[in-house]
């Protein structure tokens, strides 16, 4: 090689190292800001790990001197079920409750259809009572006019006859003074 082109690529390197040179100059102005939130985050977070760890610690000491609740979460669980258990026979109560009112509603119907039958037939029968009076009115009526009618020829041939007697012995009357009076004109 020769020296020129020696000398040329020793300029060429000293260009590229100054431009490296450069570059990480400004590299570093870009990045530091950069490092500079990534660094303020990872003690944001290093604070907040502490301040994590002191909160679990004061929690668990806490804890660890409050008793088991495995027993009162057990009384809990048996006093539910017992409630449950109640609440089920109530329940089959209630429905067997229910189940006897079906029925008698039921049977209230059937009354209700026997009373609403009944009534209709009360309803017939009084009509036909009222019916049955009105010929029985009817016939009695007729039956008086003609007692009244027969009562009345009866009684007006009675007063014919009683009247027929009176001039009979009016005219047997007047035939014996007639005759007397003959008997003494003569």
């Amino acid at each position: 090689m020769s020296v020129r082109s020696c000398l040329f690529l020793h300029a060429c390197f000293l260009l590229a190292n100054s431009v490296c040179v450069l570059y990480m100059q400004d590299l570093r102005k870009l990045v530091a800001p950069l490092l500079k939130s990534f660094q303020a985050e990872i003690d944001a977070l290093s604070k907040r790990s502490k301040e994590s760890e002191t909160a679990f610690l004061n929690v668990y000491k806490r804890l660890i001197d409050v008793t088991d609740p495995v027993p009162a979460l057990e009384l809990s669980l048996q006093l539910k079920l017992q409630r449950m258990h109640d609440i089920d026979t109530e329940n089959q109560k209630l429905r067997e409750t229910l189940e006897e009112y079906n029925k008698e509603f039921a049977e209230v119907k059937n009354q209700e259809v026997t009373i609403k039958t009944l009534k209709e037939k009360i309803r017939e029968y009084e009509q036909s009572v009222r019916n049955q009076a009105e010929n029985l009115a009817l016939e009695k009526q007729q039956q008086i006019h003609k007692d009244y009618e027969e009562k009345e020829r009866s009684q007006s041939h009675e007063s014919l006859v009683g009247k027929l007697q009176e001039a009979e012995l009016k005219a047997q009357t007047l035939q014996t003074d007639t005759r007397a009076a003959k008997v003494s004109l003569e």
